[in-house]
Order: C-alpha cells, then sequence, then structure tokens
C-alpha cells in the first residue's frame, strides 16, 4: 500500500498563488527587432476565366449628322473653284493636329449612294478640309472644274464627317475607310 504524505492546505495555497502570480506578471515590449531575409518568390496563380465581352462602343468618334448643302450655297473664288463653309465648335486645333478626319457625299433623295471625299471625275474635283479661323473651327467643302464655269453645282449635296482621335484609331479594324458601308458596320453608324 503507498502512503501519501498529507501537505498542509497553507503552502498549497502559497504555492498556487506564487505561480499564478509569476504567470500574470507582464514586462514592457522591448524594441522591434531587426526585418528577416525576404523568401522565396511564389509559383504564379493561374489566369481566370475570361469575361464576357463588353457592348461594341464607336470608340469615342465624333460623327455629325448629314448636313444639306444647297447649290446654291456655294461661293465663287475664282472660275474654275467654288467653296462652301460649315462651322463646328468640335473641331479644334487639337483635332486638326491628331485626329483622322473621314468625309463623305450623296446626292439628296440618294441616300443609299455615298462617296468618299476627295473624289475626282473627268470634269471636277469634289474636296474638303478643316480650319480655325479667329478661334472658331469649321469644315469647308470645295469643288474645282478643269475649265472655267458660271455656276458650281447645280443640284443639292449632302455631306457628313467623322472624326476619329488618335487614342481610337488603334482599336479600330483596318477597314477600307473611303467605304461607307464598312464604315457604317464598323463604327455602328445609323443614318
Amino acid at each position: 500500500m503507498m502512503k501519501t504524505i498529507p501537505l498542509p492546505s497553507k503552502i498549497c495555497l502559497w504555492i498556487i498563488l506564487l505561480t499564478a502570480t509569476i504567470l500574470a506578471c507582464k514586462g514592457p515590449d522591448g524594441d522591434v527587432g531587426p526585418a528577416g531575409p525576404q523568401g522565396p518568390q511564389g509559383t504564379a496563380g493561374q489566369n481566370g476565366a475570361q469575361g464576357p465581352a463588353g457592348p461594341k462602343g464607336v470608340a469615342n468618334l465624333i460623327v455629325s449628322p448629314w448636313v444639306k448643302v444647297p447649290n446654291t450655297a456655294w461661293q465663287r473664288e475664282d472660275s474654275a473653284y467654288f467653296r462652301v463653309m460649315r462651322q463646328d465648335s468640335i473641331i479644334t486645333q487639337a483635332i486638326l493636329d491628331s485626329a483622322l478626319v473621314m468625309a463623305y457625299y450623296r446626292n439628296e433623295g440618294r441616300s443609299n449612294v455615298v462617296f468618299s471625299l476627295p473624289a475626282s471625275n473627268e470634269e471636277l474635283t469634289l474636296g474638303f478640309f478643316m480650319q480655325i479661323e479667329n478661334q472658331v473651327g469649321s469644315i469647308n467643302f470645295d469643288v474645282t472644274y478643269f475649265k472655267p464655269r458660271p455656276i458650281p453645282i447645280d443640284f443639292d449635296l449632302e455631306f457628313r464627317w467623322i472624326i476619329i482621335p488618335a487614342d481610337a484609331r488603334g482599336r479600330m479594324n483596318a477597314a477600307d475607310m473611303k467605304d461607307y458601308v464598312l464604315m457604317q458596320q464598323q463604327l455602328g453608324l445609323t443614318d
């Protein structure tokens, strides 16, 4: 049989209190130690699944409405050169310095046949240019005949211009920009 030695209860109580006091004590925080060496590079994670395609946009294009130019609006510059000007506040020096501008025309009443500018045939050349005068932007359409002519054009025309900012051109597919139908499809234009 085993004998147990009884400890006086006061000594046990003092041992427990002393142990609890030692364990409960906490000193002030010490200084932060130096940073350790950097660990090795981890392995790259897998690419996630491709997200759905966003809606088709028009790449920040500036598209004018079709503008009717009656045959009486053309101004004679000389015997073979006529011009008509349309102010457009969108045309700025920054546009002239960096943007791509396409212009198109059609005969009034024949909206399904559109031609790009400049255009030329055996009688004339029809073109356009843009300018800033007195801080006002404008687009000018001009017709040059190969022989002197008393009147410019004896029918009404309609013109439209598309300004493609420099930051948008990189996102466009290489379409034949002279082909208005392809431009309509690629840029989402409606007439």
